[in-house]
């Protein structure tokens, strides 16, 4: 049943994660005009777990024969994202203190662990949706 719509959301969650490895997260203008970027593969930490959490997704996506296992993954994959989050603030922090900045301002990147969060929760509102129709056909036989 890889047909599903939960099929897609955890895809997109795994473009967000892939995607986020190049496009940028901050951008800070130095003392001297010029500009200087933050990306994810900046931080070790953060890269490794954003595509930790992109690899956990796409796998997620063939575990549609046990859907238990499934729910359970892309609940733990939306929390791990939530983590993401903070270092990624974390990082961006260290990042504006190790450089003579004027100005910064967060990129789109910025908001693709929120997106990535937000599907995998909602794909695991769809798996336990399927998990709850399997079981009340169950009970009809």
């Amino acid at each position: 049943m890889i047909q599903r719509i939960q099929t897609v959301w955890l895809a997109l969650a795994a473009i967000c994660g892939f995607a986020m490895a190049r496009v940028p997260l901050f951008t800070a203008t130095l003392a001297d005009k010029s500009s200087r970027t933050f990306l994810a593969t900046e931080s070790l930490l953060t890269f490794a777990l954003v595509i930790g959490i992109a690899c956990l997704s796409l796998v997620i996506i063939f575990l549609f024969k046990n859907r238990p296992t499934q729910y359970k993954l892309a609940i733990t994959g939306g929390l791990l994202s939530a983590g993401v989050i903070a270092l990624q603030v974390y990082s961006v922090e260290n990042f504006k203190k190790s450089i003579n900045m004027i100005q910064g301002t967060y990129q789109w990147g910025g908001l693709l662990p929120i997106a990535m969060m937000i599907f995998l929760f909602i794909a695991a509102k769809h798996i336990r949706k399927d998990e709850k129709l399997v079981k009340s056909l169950d009970r009809l036989r």
